[in-house]
């Protein structure tokens, strides 16, 4: 079974675009990037046109790249006073001369809409927050989808970057998955990966995880996005190979990268109920 994310994702705003109908006062999110990121700006770009199909508001900060530190910052705080936005989204990854750790620690809780901040990080460490970063949220989606029990797989997640390894790996703990975390430097990569009921590969090589690595009926979630030089995208895993032997497979594109969005839309109107409605007629009378 091809996991299409392109269904999901349909399914997700179409449910909220009618929940936002409903609201007074509509969600606002503020992208922030920098000009010299083409492919955020793009994501971003289209981004804020399905918010927008959805009833919600979007706004692009194109800043320069040659904004410093301190400007950056200056302008996080200025969003995180500002009422009328529910929202922030921030480009990852940053550019370099910009602290991760700076601006993960300056992003208000409440509107920290990808969950970035290290207060909602610790959040999902502890299972208290129903807010986690947008593919990370994507992929458990599309494991759900695929219809397999979470409970007592074995689990293996490929990649432990802050936004995407790292929280899948406590999201699918939650759902009492037996899960182990590889990365690039694991050693015996490929048997660790046939023991997998549920693959799930985020680690930025194009098609590096070959039909080798997979445990026949398993549920593979391919998270890797590679442009290769003829302008094609590829993921992770090799989709001919894999599909053969897994139950369930996302394809590159039209898998998780589908399904993000719709996420990010999700956790919006999340934060907006919870902290930035006080407003809102709906919620007041119900």
């Amino acid at each position: 079974m091809v996991l299409d994310g392109r269904e999901l994702s349909k399914e997700i705003k179409e449910k909220i675009k009618s929940e936002v109908e409903m609201l007074y006062k509509k969600p606002r999110i503020d992208f922030l990037y920098f000009d010299d990121d083409k492919s955020t700006e793009v994501y971003f770009t289209r981004a804020k046109k399905q918010a927008e199909s959805v009833g919600m508001i979007g706004e692009l900060h194109n800043l320069s790249a040659n904004t410093t530190e301190d400007d950056f910052i200056t302008l996080i705080e200025y969003l995180n006073k500002e009422k009328e936005i529910s929202g922030i989204m921030i480009q990852i990854p940053l550019p370099k001369h910009i602290s991760k750790k700076r601006v993960y620690e300056t992003i208000s809780v409440e509107k920290d809409v990808d969950a970035i901040s290290h207060i909602n990080l610790g959040r999902i460490f502890m299972g208290e927050s129903d807010l986690a970063p947008c593919t990370a949220k994507s992929a458990i989606a599309l494991i759900e989808k695929s219809g397999v029990q979470i409970e007592g797989a074995n689990a293996v997640v490929i990649g432990r970057s802050e936004i995407v390894g790292k929280p899948l790996a406590h999201l699918l703990l939650q759902r009492s998955a037996t899960v182990t975390i590889a990365h690039s430097k694991t050693k015996n990569l490929k048997e660790i990966c046939k023991n997998a009921d549920i693959l799930c590969v985020s680690i930025g090589k194009a098609e590096f995880i070959t039909g080798d690595y997979i445990k026949e009926n398993a549920v593979v979630i391919d998270i890797g996005i590679n442009v290769l030089e003829d302008g094609s995208l590829k993921g992770d895993v090799n989709f001919e190979e894999a599909s053969k032997l897994a139950s369930a497979i996302t394809p590159v594109p039209n898998g998780v990268g589908s399904v993000t969005v719709a996420m990010l839309l999700s956790n919006l109107l999340y934060l907006h109920r919870k902290y930035n409605n006080k407003l809102d007629l709906f919620e007041f009378y119900n």
